[in-house]
């Protein structure tokens, strides 16, 4: 008679095959794991400067900052979902959300002048595209349509978030955007 694992056993199983992963040959749901730590920090962040936003603009960007963090929300059950129905167990715990996100958070920056904080949220979407783009070929590569149809839709959402940011702050949309200096440096 076979024995079901308990529930440290099943988790010690699934954190060994996704630091294989890592170490090994990453995949699009590995990286997925960043894409949601990423999310997760942003939805402490996006809060943080909804609360703490003064300044001419208060109006206009505490209920875009509202509009962002709700969007977020969106986003992470979303791509969440997709990698369960895709087989994928993507981290769920705070503690695995501070693990695999790449982005970083101050509780100083409550202070920050309004374009400053927009100015983070700008440089805090493009590190998480750059996450998405990745997953986006990996999943291409692995064939996994269903993801990859997820995730160019999330990166569409980014795209069009930074867009609109870089209007507030009176900038185009690719400037200042390291990963386009980079390609056009190609």
């Amino acid at each position: 008679m076979v024995q079901d694992k308990t529930p440290q056993e099943k988790l010690q199983e699934e954190q060994d095959h996704k630091e294989h992963v890592h170490h090994t040959k990453i995949n699009a749901a590995a990286i997925a794991d960043h894409i949601l730590g990423n999310i997760h920090t942003l939805h402490v962040k996006l809060h943080q400067y909804h609360w703490y936003v003064k300044g001419p603009h208060f109006f206009s960007l505490h209920e875009k900052l509202e509009e962002l963090y709700n969007a977020n929300e969106e986003w992470f059950d979303t791509i969440a979902e997709r990698l369960l129905a895709s087989g994928h167990k993507p981290a769920s715990t705070t503690a695995e959300f501070e693990k695999y996100s790449m982005l970083s958070e101050d509780p100083a920056d409550k202070y920050l002048k309004a374009e400053e904080m927009t100015e983070n949220v700008v440089e805090d979407f493009r590190s998480t595209r750059e996450f998405t783009v990745r997953a986006i070929r990996l999943a291409q590569e692995e064939g996994n349509d269903a993801l990859e149809d997820t995730l160019i839709a999330f990166k569409d959402h980014l795209d069009e978030s930074i867009w609109m940011l870089q209007a507030f702050l009176g900038k185009e949309a690719l400037e200042d955007d390291d990963a386009y200096d980079e390609d056009d440096e190609d």
